[in-house]
């Protein structure tokens, strides 16, 4: 009897856990690893097989000669989406349509997709080459808007401009820095764009859902509350903090999950997690955007706040079983991400805090090294995961966290 393969597509999380969940469910753990990344850790694979990505058409044939017994494929990274796609469909494996993952990828196709299905879930938007674009959109609609490049992830790139000053300067700085992060990032098959929308007033929050081989979302207990650099008065776009669960009354709730399914079904996704962000205020409830992977930090939000294994759904997802998301709330959770205002070379995390008390903590950052804004390209500089049963030492631990600053030279 052959062996039967679930195969990570370019890129591992290797803190996801997702080799033990495969071979738990009885299949040999693959990787079709990018060529220009190197493999940590290569013995964890039982097959390994190094994959052109930039070129994934011309390798489609070449990977028939070698017999990969392909049961399902698993992809954790946005910038292989598309190429999943292609994989799922040479090798008949549960996944989202080519069409889907394009729709899932690229801001713009995914903004037309929303306002066609329904304009009311959408703020208003346009694909922008020049500041002339952007001036002519902020001219019908006004400020406050956002700037956004079409295929990066995170906050990479994106940028409020509150005036015609910070359009211009934005626009240009956006224009001359995007096509060395598409490439850092890696990027295929995809023209370095941007858009620009109507900036939305409100609060935002994210759901977590599996989307069944028939496009049937699954939505995971309880909403994410999301803060993001605004909130706590910073000029930057990241996240902040991300809390597990959400205080959420629940007319408003059942809105989110009926913006959320319209979303799903805009983008005609199947045989996939999505990640779907969401604003709710005086204009209603807006998507953000849908992502079609499960996110960075909701495996371990869930793990530790309702007992899910969202890893395990999304093994499942990829041989066509139908999500199980029960479970039972035992602990909040929220994760830190850790910015400076400036950037400059990382000196400390300042404040006092005792770390053993924190469930996660890591300084990402090297002593001396280059720290900055998200907006300006930068990745987070510290992250910090708060749990604690009890809601008020759980405030009261998020109070200490949220005195931290990143300092630096």
């Amino acid at each position: 009897m052959k062996e039967s393969y679930i195969y990570i597509v370019g890129q591992p999380d290797v803190q996801s856990g997702a080799l033990d969940t495969i071979r738990r469910l009885g299949y040999k753990a693959g990787i079709l690893s990018d060529t220009r990344l190197t493999l940590k850790n290569p013995e964890l694979y039982d097959r390994i097989e190094k994959v052109d990505f930039e070129h994934i058409d011309d390798e489609l044939t070449r990977l028939d000669t070698l017999q990969l017994e392909v049961a399902g494929l698993v992809c954790t990274y946005e910038n292989y989406v598309v190429s999943k796609a292609k994989l799922g469909e040479h090798f008949a494996a549960p996944s989202l349509s080519l069409e889907s993952a394009k729709l899932c990828t690229d801001k713009s196709l995914m903004r037309q997709a929303f306002i066609d299905e329904d304009p009311s879930i959408s703020p208003n938007f346009t694909a922008i080459a020049s500041v002339n674009d952007a001036l002519a959109f902020a001219a019908t609609y006004g400020y406050p808007l956002i700037i956004k490049p079409t295929n990066l992830v995170k906050s990479l790139l994106v940028l409020r401009c509150d005036n015609e000053a910070q359009l211009i300067e934005n626009v240009s700085y956006a224009q001359e820095t995007i096509g060395k992060l598409y490439e850092k990032y890696h990027i295929y098959e995809r023209e370095a764009q941007l858009i620009i929308e109507e900036f939305i007033e409100g609060k935002q929050c994210s759901i977590a859902a599996f989307v069944d081989e028939h496009g049937v979302p699954h939505f995971c207990q309880g909403v994410v509350a999301l803060t993001n650099a605004q909130d706590i008065h910073v000029d930057d776009n990241f996240l902040y903090k991300r809390e597990l669960p959400a205080v959420i009354d629940p007319e408003l709730e059942k809105e989110m999950f009926r913006v959320a399914t319209a979303g799903v079904k805009a983008l005609k996704m199947r045989s996939v997690p999505a990640h779907i962000e969401l604003m709710y205020g005086p204009k209603g409830v807006k998507i953000i955007e849908i992502g079609a992977r499960i996110g960075g930090y909701r495996p371990r939000m869930y793990k530790y706040s309702y007992g899910l294994d969202l890893i395990e759904q999304e093994v499942k997802l990829a041989i066509a079983h139908t999500p199980t998301l029960q479970g039972d709330f035992t602990t909040y959770c929220a994760v830190y991400e850790l910015f400076p205002e400036q950037e400059g070379r990382f000196q400390a995390i300042k404040g006092n805090i005792d770390t053993s008390i924190l469930t996660y903590y890591r300084e990402t950052a090297k002593i001396d090294g280059p720290v900055g804004p998200a907006k300006n390209g930068y990745k987070a500089s510290a992250i910090i995961i708060v749990t604690n049963p009890s809601r008020e030492a759980f405030e009261a631990m998020c109070a200490q966290v949220e005195q931290l600053t990143v300092e630096v030279a």
